[in-house]
């Protein structure tokens, strides 16, 4: 017969083997994406990678070649931001799918993380799982 803490601990490991998996597809998942733009006059082709880096630049059509320096240049600058721009989406709509209710992937992906906030908050509320009693860090924030 397992003990009340032994079924915590188990549910607890479960979860984090959950999340940890649903980390492990999202990482994959990234890492295969890949997004392809072509300009609206089809000059040029881009294709980023899920991280919004350029992979590939193609010129389908003999266009670019008579274009000015500065047209092909705005050109492809627009271009690649617009592809950036949908990976950037698309990523955030990824994330989205792994992140507990509440959380916004926009938030995690545009604003600084405090990693020493979130591991607080992560043994806090591990310590009263498992004991039921104030934390560690709960008296350690006390105490300051």
């Amino acid at each position: 017969m397992s003990s009340p803490l032994q079924n915590r601990f188990e549910q607890a490991f479960a979860e984090f083997e959950e999340q940890k998996t649903a980390l492990s597809d999202f990482e994959r998942k990234l890492a295969e994406d890949s997004l392809t733009v072509t300009a609206k006059n089809r000059a040029v082709t881009v294709t980023v990678n899920g991280q919004g880096d350029l992979m590939e630049l193609k010129f389908p059509t003999n266009a670019y070649r008579t274009m000015a320096p500065a047209e092909l240049s705005s050109l492809l600058v627009e271009t690649i931001r617009t592809a950036r721009e949908q990976a950037r989406e698309s990523t955030t709509e990824l994330l989205q799918t792994f992140l507990p209710g509440g959380v916004s992937s926009y938030d995690m992906l545009n604003n600084p993380i405090d990693f020493e906030e979130i591991m607080g908050e992560a043994l806090r509320t591990a310590d009263r799982m498992f004991s039921g009693m104030p934390s560690q860090a709960d008296r350690a924030e006390e105490s300051r």
